[in-house]
């Protein structure tokens, strides 16, 4: 089952439940967005791999008021048989590759905050981490399907977001936003 996972410890919960509990959405808006794809006679006629990436960060706002900024990229390049001997450390959707279809787009949130609730940049940071971006993902879901409909691409069901309680990470481990999936209807001619 294809999923892609937000992880937060039981502290970020707890954190990011709080503003849940004292917020309400007051305005979502694309800020900025990016679509490209190859030309119909360079188009891959292999399958195309798409990764999935996006990042949260606080922006300035008047008081009363949590502003996100949700980015979120799409990159598919074509599967190949060189690409399983690919050097470590260059992964589906590296930037030194160049993509067949790339969708990114960032929306700007804006969260009105409940009179008398403090808000810390602990909350802050639980709340953009998790509950920002899954608020914002359906909104990215469908400016990207409209878009790969309008480059001519076979259509994408964009994977589930999960938030899921975190696992004990070995010392030096960092999570990634980051899943993998196949475009249906890619085949080779």
């Amino acid at each position: 089952m294809n999923a892609i996972i937000i992880e937060q410890n039981q502290d970020e919960t707890r954190l990011a439940f709080e503003v849940n509990q004292n917020a309400a959405i007051r305005r979502i808006r694309l800020a900025r967005a990016k679509v490209a794809s190859q030309a119909m006679g360079e188009r891959a006629t292999a399958p195309i791999s798409v990764v999935f990436n996006f990042k949260s960060k606080e922006i300035t706002a008047p008081a009363g008021i949590l502003r996100l900024e949700i980015a979120f990229r799409m990159t598919g390049v074509e599967e190949k048989e060189e690409r399983k001997r690919r050097p470590a450390g260059k992964k589906v959707g590296d930037k030194r590759e160049t993509p067949v279809v790339l969708v990114e787009c960032a929306y700007e949130v804006d969260y009105l905050l409940r009179e008398g609730f403090l808000i810390t940049p602990e909350h802050v940071h639980a709340f953009k981490e998790g509950n920002g971006i899954f608020n914002v993902w359906p909104y990215f879901r469908e400016y990207l399907q409209n878009n790969l409909q309008r480059m001519g691409l076979p259509p994408l069901t964009v994977p589930f977001l999960r938030l899921l309680p975190k696992p004990k990470t070995r010392r030096g481990e960092k999570p990634e936003h980051e899943a993998e999936k196949t475009l249906p209807g890619q085949s080779r001619q």
